[in-house]
């Protein structure tokens, strides 16, 4: 790669890291998410006396991938897992028990979404909170002995049990990270007064989380002017979220890892005898992630060509992001919206600002120094 590429590579992996801190949680929503968890908690069990309840969040927010919403009047969508420690035979019961426990709460039956959804009740929180959150009622896996849940699906009216198993996904996740991230706690330990273990998944971000980050909000601006049935279209972000993590080594830039993923994706699609599409669960082989590709093949279709216009916008065109570095950004805002870019810009521009003055200010001083009269010296002795 010739020195001038390399230069403006780095460049556009520097933008890259800005766009992913833009994208990201802000303190003020993480910390209000963090209490409402903690009092959702605290009132499930309270009121389920008769059973030991724990609740804890999953997917995006416990992953530390979560994105800001495309649309202002849009909120952030937070997920909870309500863990009930009881063996139901009917999922129907396990699902309703959570339900009616929140209707029957003066503050959540206010903030309940009335019409249930398949696998899940939502609490929509106020326009302040700027978050909406998907509890699931599930209940221990008895036959097992990990961390596998067992959780209520409705569909026509009629409600099974599936298995699921957020916290050994989330471990898995996590332990991709363990090199990268013990250099970035090394270097935190220097810029946060927190200690190092207390330092929040939001806050020190790694390669993986940044990355898939940058593609999710890609495929948010894709799908936000479609109609209602090309979003259920719309790649999931599990999918997006393992096939990452497969291809991430830790030693990646966002662009390196990007590059990894529109190139080398398929290494990890498994397609059977029977043309059925296969990306496994990296905790559970039996688990199939593009399952519902076999039965909408629109979705699979989706996927590929979003990835195409991942790679169009991202790596093919990568003079016009360079481009944009000392332009007004008009190509990364079709891809990122306009206003994150905006608001990148406008703290690339504070920070010019701030390196102008203060080098102005060593040449002032430098100056008046050179102006002040110095006293003569005289040198004596050979």
């Amino acid at each position: 790669m010739l020195k001038e590429e390399i230069l403006n590579s780095e460049k556009i992996n520097e933008m890259y890291e800005e766009i992913a801190d833009e994208l990201n949680i802000s303190d003020a929503v993480f910390d209000s998410a963090n209490r409402s968890y903690k009092a959702l908690g605290e009132y499930l069990d309270n009121n389920l006396e008769d059973y030991k309840v724990v609740i804890f969040p999953q997917g995006s927010m416990n992953l530390g991938t979560l994105i800001k919403p495309v649309d202002k009047a849009d909120d952030y969508d937070l997920d909870a897992v309500c863990k009930v420690y009881h063996d139901f035979d009917s999922p129907e019961d396990l699902k309703n028990l959570i339900g009616d426990v929140l209707k029957n709460s003066d503050r959540y039956s206010k903030l309940l979404v009335k019409e249930e959804g398949k696998r899940c009740w939502t609490l929509k929180y106020s326009e302040d909170a700027n978050f909406h959150m998907d509890i699931l009622p599930s209940m221990p896996n008895a036959q097992v002995n990990d961390n596998s849940i067992i959780i209520t699906h409705k569909e026509d009216g009629k409600y099974t049990f599936m298995v699921s198993n957020p916290e050994d996904y989330a471990a898995w996740f996590d332990k991709l990270q363990e090199k990268e991230r013990r250099i970035l706690f090394e270097r935190a330990k220097s810029e946060f007064s927190a200690k190092v273990e207390d330092l929040r998944k939001y806050k020190i971000r790694t390669t993986l989380q940044k990355t898939i980050q940058i593609l999710k909000r890609h495929r948010d601006i894709k799908y936000s002017n479609v109609s209602p049935e090309e979003k259920d279209n719309k790649p999931i972000s599990i999918i997006i979220t393992t096939l990452v993590g497969y291809l991430y080594t830790g030693d990646e830039t966002i662009l390196d890892l990007i590059y990894k993923f529109v190139n080398d994706f398929h290494k990890y699609i498994e397609i059977d005898e029977n043309g059925k599409y296969i990306i496994h669960n990296p905790i559970n082989e039996e688990e199939n992630f593009a399952d519902k590709w076999a039965i909408y093949p629109q979705r699979k279709d989706a996927f590929y060509s979003w990835v195409e216009d991942l790679k169009n916008d991202l790596i093919t065109n990568n003079f016009m992001i360079f481009d944009d570095l000392i332009d007004k950004g008009s190509h990364l805002k079709s891809i990122f919206g306009t206003t994150v870019i905006e608001s990148v810009f406008e703290k690339r521009a504070k920070a010019m600002d701030k390196k102008y003055i203060k080098t102005e200010s060593i040449a002032t001083l430098t100056n008046n120094e050179t102006k002040t009269e110095v006293r003569k010296h005289n040198f004596y002795g050979n």
